[in-house]
């Protein structure tokens, strides 16, 4: 018997050390770590929503800098913040993957579908799951308590931070905005219909699309409707904001809008229904659709400059770095194009639906796809180190 003991002793002290690879260890943030910028902390970039990083030095080839697969799909955008690659998962955990190297810097229990994915200032952690578990939490990510949690019934797929307002929009109609520090309403906006769009911010308006075809300006003061434009197709994507507001609907319209006033300045028709938001790229906006195209528009008159056929349906929005257009497709396909003129750089068959956008922190483009690979491409730096896998 004593025999037997020993050897099992000795054969779980052989195992301890292998499992402990496989188990996530929780994320702390550090004060290094809070110095690092945060280059695409939103659904869609910035506030605005451009979808666009300028300035780059990303050279439009998709070379492959490292991947990891942990065999779950994104639930929510990623976002790139404070030297984190931030990725909500489909096992209920949000992980936190250094940009440059790729390794697993740990991940956050986020007790159900992360659908907005992850937001942070200083050192406190904002995210929303739906639908069964319907909370907006608030985590500190210093020493990983929660601090506050509200309910909120199907969160949209992002969510923002204006000064002291943490603003969500959910598919019940509400347009909420509260306090960071304890989760305290400060104003509640009802709109018509269902709100399956996060909100972008620009010119002191807050833009929240709805699902029965309205577009809403809001104040961020005190959630007063500034002006509404009207619509019979349903929009469910982020309007993103230029000189104009630029929008899209199910029915394949994409708009060119006065953001003072909501005065209509261009309608152009696509020939397929759009999911995804505008990507804006100095005066040309690019946009993809379920139709299987990726289109270049001006942004000033919405004339179409260019059209690309991938040929493959379109869901997930695209992004601009520096002069480059980068798209998937739900075929599985990443596309590198010239923003000027749609010429194909460079095309990656990832095995995958990409259903999430790409982003991209300026050096760097990450995709995550429905089969649980997420890439990094871009140069691969010589202080680069296989990720945990």
């Amino acid at each position: 018997m004593a025999r037997r003991s020993r050897l099992i002793i000795m054969c779980l002290m052989a195992i301890i050390p292998t499992l402990t690879v496989f188990c996530t260890r929780s994320y702390r943030f550090t004060p290094e770590r809070q110095q690092l910028p945060s280059p695409w902390p939103y659904h869609h970039g910035g506030l605005a929503s451009q979808g666009s990083v300028r300035e780059s030095g990303f050279d439009g080839m998709l070379d492959i800098v490292w991947e990891t697969r942990r065999g779950e799909k994104p639930v929510g955008p990623l976002t790139v913040q404070q030297g984190c690659l931030i990725f909500p998962g489909s096992r209920n955990k949000i992980r936190f993957y250094d940009t440059v190297s790729g390794r697993l810097l740990g991940s956050l229990k986020s007790h159900g579908v992360a659908h907005t994915g992850l937001l942070i200032r200083d050192s406190l952690a904002f995210f929303a799951t739906s639908p069964r578990r319907a909370w907006l939490r608030c985590v500190n990510l210093r020493s990983g308590k929660l601090l506050w949690k509200r309910h909120i019934k199907d969160a949209a797929a992002g969510s923002i931070l204006l000064d002291n307002r943490l603003i969500v929009s959910s598919m019940d109609g509400q347009l909420l905005a509260c306090r960071p520090r304890d989760g305290s309403i400060i104003w509640t906006f009802q709109a018509d219909g269902g709100l399956a769009a996060p909100v972008s911010y620009a010119d002191g308006r807050i833009f929240q699309p709805s699902d029965d075809g309205t577009l809403y300006a809001i104040s961020p003061e005190d959630g007063s409707e500034l002006y509404r434009v009207t619509g019979s197709s349903p929009r469910v994507s982020a309007v993103a904001v230029s000189d104009l507001v630029f929008a899209a609907d199910m029915s394949g319209h994409v708009y060119g809008i006065e953001p003072q006033d909501g005065r209509m300045v261009w309608d152009t028709r696509l020939d397929g229904p759009i999911w995804t938001t505008p990507a804006v790229g100095g005066d040309r906006l690019f946009v993809g659709h379920s139709g299987g195209k990726l289109v270049a528009l001006d942004a000033v008159d919405g004339r179409v400059l260019w059209r690309f056929d991938a040929d493959e349906v379109i869901r997930a929005s695209a992004i601009v770095v520096d002069s480059y257009v980068i798209v998937g497709t739900m075929a599985g396909s990443l596309i590198s194009l010239d923003a000027g003129d749609g010429r194909v750089v460079d095309r990656r068959q990832l095995g995958s639906a990409v259903a999430w956008a790409p982003i991209s922190d300026g050096e760097r483009v990450f995709v995550a796809t429905q089969s649980g690979t997420t890439i990094c491409f871009g140069r691969r730096h010589d202080d680069s180190k296989d990720n945990d896998q």
